[in-house]
């Protein structure tokens, strides 16, 4: 009897072995005599968080794994980093995974990080069928940087094209991660730091101030320009606008100057039509009177004065009348 309980307890014990839990952000895979559990599809079942029993082990195993935790690899070193004389021998080997050759024949050190996360529909792939995923997908890294490095020139990787070059990384690492099944999602590629080395980094330094003294005096010239444009248009607006009243006054005097002339015209004709003044005699007239105004507006502003001799007869008549 005590035999029977001994191996009904082992039995239970045993049996306990198939329970396993599953944690809230996890999720799991089951292995029954080490083939994947699949669904009609032939997708791997994947079962969600809580509490569940299988076969006991060993006869099943459960591989338990984060789907929504982004994972990150990253290949070379800061510049900091490579700076730091207390851990050089390891520097210099970390150094020279992290040097990459331009299009143009520079070399630049740089440090790229890939933000990653396992595939849901192909993560058995991760787990199971690459023996080393994430070594491989570090192979991939240095190899999608080389060959984008190698297509662009020193100034547009070091400076200019950051961010070009990063959406350039993310389509051709998510199409080779894809091509080799390695069941991992690329969500991003960050390029930490671009820097040369060290026995040309002055050179680089005096090339980057050389350039942004270029920029301060095109932004320089820039601004006289449009300072030297807005003159120029308030210049151009101001003669306008003296040319228009110009314009208006002298339309208006000539305007008052033909009125004038058409009234007195009327006051010549009304006067040969009464019969007092032939036509001739009412312009002569006018004329007199005009030329005597004339006259008295000049000889009001003359400051000179002509002395002459008491004993000469002088003649001053300035209208003579034609008829004498």
């Amino acid at each position: 009897m005590k035999r029977w309980i001994a191996f009904v307890v082992l039995l239970l014990g045993y049996l306990a072995t198939g329970v396993f839990v599953v944690g809230a952000n996890e999720a799991a895979i089951v292995r029954r005599c080490g083939r994947i559990v699949r669904n009609g599809d032939g997708n791997p079942v994947l079962i969600s968080s809580g509490l569940h029993f299988d076969w006991p082990y060993p006869l099943a195993q459960v591989d338990r794994f984060n789907v929504n935790e982004e994972r990150t690899l990253t290949i070379g070193i800061a510049e900091s980093e490579g700076l730091d004389a207390t851990n050089f021998l390891q520097t210099v080997e970390l150094s020279r995974n992290s040097q990459f050759i331009t299009g143009d024949k520079n070399i630049l050190n740089a440090q790229v990080t890939v933000h990653y996360r396992l595939a849901s529909d192909s993560v058995e792939h991760f787990l199971f069928r690459n023996e080393n995923p994430e070594s491989r997908l570090r192979l991939l890294l240095e190899s999608v940087v080389a060959d984008t490095v190698m297509q662009s020139g020193v100034d547009f990787v070091h400076t200019l094209g950051r961010n070009e070059l990063r959406e350039q990384m993310i389509g051709s690492l998510r199409e080779l991660a894809s091509k080799q099944q390695l069941g991992v999602e690329v969500d991003d590629v960050t390029i930490g730091s671009v820097y040369p080395p060290v026995r040309v980094k002055s050179h680089f330094l005096d090339v980057t101030n050389a350039r942004a003294d270029k920029q301060t005096y095109i932004n320089q010239a820039k601004t006289y320009g449009e300072e030297r444009d807005a003159d120029a248009n308030a210049a151009r607006q101001r003669l306008l606008d003296e040319a228009r009243i110009y314009r208006s006054q002298s339309v208006q005097a000539a305007k008052s100057k033909a009125d004038s002339f058409e009234k007195l015209v009327t006051q010549f004709r009304r006067a040969e039509s009464s019969g007092e003044q032939t036509y001739t005699e009412a312009r002569n007239l006018a004329m007199q009177r005009k030329y005597a105004e004339v006259m008295n507006r000049i000889l009001r502003r003359a400051e000179s004065k002509v002395v002459l001799d008491s004993g000469k007869p002088v003649d001053i008549t300035i209208l003579r009348d034609p008829k004498q």
